[in-house]
């Protein structure tokens, strides 16, 4: 896996960033509460924007966090011997991935796959069991679903399944 270039960020920065902004919530929430209880009008009138900057920093957490994920999966399908297209798929159905905010699902009624991610717009991490190559010769490894549309799809195609080798211990 080539190893990322010093400018690009590991998700372990992004988590200690998660987590410095969850305490600083955290400590805002406290103040919040101490201003709220206070028997002064006035002071109790300043715990709403501190209740505001709260909640702002509880959702800076929420997103902070789910990108280091994201970027641990992005990372992850840099490995040569997974799939190079750049979307996510069904690995049992293909492409029937819809995703709505953080989350995706497969719409094969029959199908109960369901991702705590946006899988769909994610490089997919699925194992290369084939090389796709077009019409114009372009070719790139993909995992059985994305082999199996781009048989379907794409006009003059071949796919070529690998050997798959297992090493005797």
């Amino acid at each position: 896996m080539p190893e990322p270039t010093p400018s690009e960020p590991l998700p372990a920065e992004l988590r200690a960033l998660a987590a410095d902004a969850e305490a600083l919530a955290t400590r805002t929430a406290e103040v919040a509460a101490r201003l709220q209880t206070a028997p002064d009008g006035h002071l109790q009138r300043l715990a709403r924007p501190i209740a505001k900057a709260t909640h702002d920093l509880s959702d800076y957490t929420d997103e902070v966090a789910r990108t280091a994920e994201d970027l641990a999966r992005v990372r992850v399908s840099r490995d040569p011997d997974l799939c190079d297209v750049p979307w996510g798929v069904c690995p049992a159905h293909g492409t029937t991935v819809r995703a709505s905010g953080n989350r995706a699902w497969c719409t094969d009624p029959a199908c109960t796959h369901e991702w705590d991610y946006d899988r769909l717009h994610t490089p997919c991490a699925e194992p290369a069991v084939a090389v796709v190559t077009d019409e114009d010769g372009a070719t790139g490894k993909m995992c059985r679903a994305h082999a199996r549309d781009a048989a379907d799809r794409l006009v003059g195609c071949t796919v070529s399944y690998l050997e798959h080798r297992t090493s005797s211990s």
